[in-house]
């Protein structure tokens, strides 16, 4: 629920949508600029300019416009120093479970395994069987498929020197039609799984990118008898809103791969 402006406190409130502006227009604005942008009178908006400047969180050029300081940037570096980013994925996750009502997971590559890192359980009684710091084959499940997405045959293939074992009955064993769907899941932007890991679900799923690079997948798991093609737009709608907001997170934080799978 919204909270009501009138039980806000207006100088406090006043502060900070001055550092939001500054942040958003660095080198931008002077006093003048400020005090029309924000309607605050400039006798009003100066001594709070002079206040920020003074302890560090704005800072004043040659020319007098404003820009954030250095204080500024000390606070959001202790903000990250605190972030959990998969605390902020799983919420992700929970939004897109709250609508369609399927579970949803995040996963990264380990080995030629799938590594579940965050799952977030359907609601409903009848739903997929997985835990978090669970494993299968990368070729068995969609969310594994999603991290194969750029890698060759011949890369594939070093992951599993033994072959490819089926894990259901459903389960692909031939390199070359993995990579032929792997091919066109590329191009669709959407990888499935019908029955391979888990008797009676189906799973689509979304690689993650950072910096281009593949590291991770979220995908949402449905029982056969759920699943129609209003549930797949569904889904399909959802994965692709919540893989943006997840890249945006992890190229946003200063994060190597080595954290994101940690």
């Amino acid at each position: 629920m919204k909270e009501d402006n009138n039980n806000l406190h207006r100088t406090t409130l006043r502060i900070l949508e001055t550092l939001e502006l500054i942040a958003n227009n660095p080198n931008r604005f002077t006093l003048s600029d400020i005090s029309d942008k924000l309607q605050i009178p400039k006798s009003t908006i100066s001594p709070i300019l002079h206040t920020l400047v003074y302890k560090g969180f704005l800072s004043l050029t040659p020319d007098y416009h404003y820009r954030i300081g250095f204080s500024a940037y000390n606070i959001g570096t202790g903000f990250l120093h605190q972030f959990n980013y998969l605390d902020e994925i799983e919420k992700i996750l929970s939004d897109v479970t709250n609508v369609c009502l399927e579970a949803s997971h995040y996963a990264v590559l380990s080995g030629g395994d799938v590594l579940y890192l965050k799952k977030v359980n359907s609601p409903e009684p009848i739903r997929m069987v997985s835990f978090v710091g669970n494993k299968l084959p990368a070729y068995s499940t969609a969310l594994g498929k999603a991290l194969l997405l750029n890698m060759s045959v011949n890369d594939i293939k070093k992951l599993y020197p033994g072959g490819l074992k089926p894990v259901t009955e459903h389960t692909i064993t031939d390199f070359t039609e993995l990579r032929e769907q792997l091919t066109k899941a590329k191009q669709e932007g959407y990888v499935y799984e019908i029955e391979e890991s888990n008797q009676y679900i189906r799973c689509i799923a979304v690689p993650i990118h950072k910096s281009g690079k593949i590291v991770a997948s979220i995908s949402v798991a449905t029982p056969v008898f759920r699943y129609d093609d209003k549930k797949e737009a569904l889904i399909k709608a959802l994965l692709t809103d919540a893989q943006y907001k997840i890249e945006t997170l992890i190229n946003t934080l200063e994060i190597s791969y080595e954290d994101l799978i940690q």
